[in-house]
C-alpha cells in the first residue's frame, strides 16, 4: 500500500508560547532521510541542557533551545528534501546512480 510522505515546510517556525516547545518530528517533520531519531534525541538533550542552564526560567530555556534548534532542523530538512528528490525525482534513477558511482570512486 502506498503511503504519503508528510513534511513541514523547510524553515518552519512558530511563535513562542510560554512553557511549551516541541522536539523531534513534532518540531521538524521531514521526509525520511535517516536523521529523524538522531534529531529527536539531540533535541531532547539540547532542551535538557537549556533547562539546566536556566533552572529558574523555563521560558528562557525554551527560547535558548529553539534559537539553536530552528537553524539545525532547517538544514536537516533541506537535506532530507534533497534526498527525497534524488530517490523519487524526475532524474531518478540516473541521479542516484551518479551519486553512488561518485561515492564508490571516492569523490
Amino acid at each position: 500500500m502506498l503511503r504519503k510522505v508528510y513534511a513541514l515546510p523547510i524553515g518552519h517556525r512558530w511563535k513562542p508560547m510560554k512553557g511549551v516547545t516541541l522536539i523531534g518530528d513534532a518540531a521538524h517533520l521531514m521526509p525520511p532521510a535517516g536523521e529523524g531519531a538522531n534529531l529527536a534525541m539531540y533535541d531532547g538533550a539540547m532542551l535538557g541542557q537549556a533547562i539546566a542552564n536556566h533552572p529558574n526560567d523555563i521560558n528562557q530555556a525554551i527560547a535558548s533551545y529553539e534559537k539553536d534548534m530552528f537553524p539545525r532542523s532547517e538544514k536537516a530538512a533541506a537535506h532530507a528534501d534533497q534526498f527525497l528528490d534524488i530517490l523519487l525525482g524526475e532524474n531518478t534513477p540516473h541521479q542516484l546512480a551518479e551519486i553512488l558511482t561518485e561515492t564508490l570512486d571516492g569523490k
